[in-house]
């Protein structure tokens, strides 16, 4: 199994701070979920100005921007907030 490195932007850093601990505990067990098993899932591409971009349902209401490389085994977390404010 190969695990992935994980790598934040400052926007998604700012955006963790701001969750609810609640929702941070489960961006971060989406997240880890992501790294060790990101060959293997579907990813959600997006469209549009997100053209790129793959996204994760967090919980509800919450999305997690991101994209990755599987050569380099890097997945880059671009946003992470409210499906509302992140589209």
């Amino acid at each position: 199994m190969v695990v992935y490195t994980l790598e934040l932007s400052a926007d998604a850093r700012s955006d963790l701070r701001h969750l609810d601990a609640a929702i941070r505990r489960r961006v971060r067990n989406h997240l880890t979920q992501l790294c060790e098993t990101c060959d293997q899932r579907p990813h959600k591409a997006l469209r549009g100005e997100h053209k790129g971009k793959f996204s994760l349902k967090v919980a509800k209401h919450y999305r997690i921007l991101y994209t990755f490389d599987r050569r380099t085994k890097v997945i880059n977390v671009s946003r992470i907030r409210h499906r509302s404010k992140v589209y």
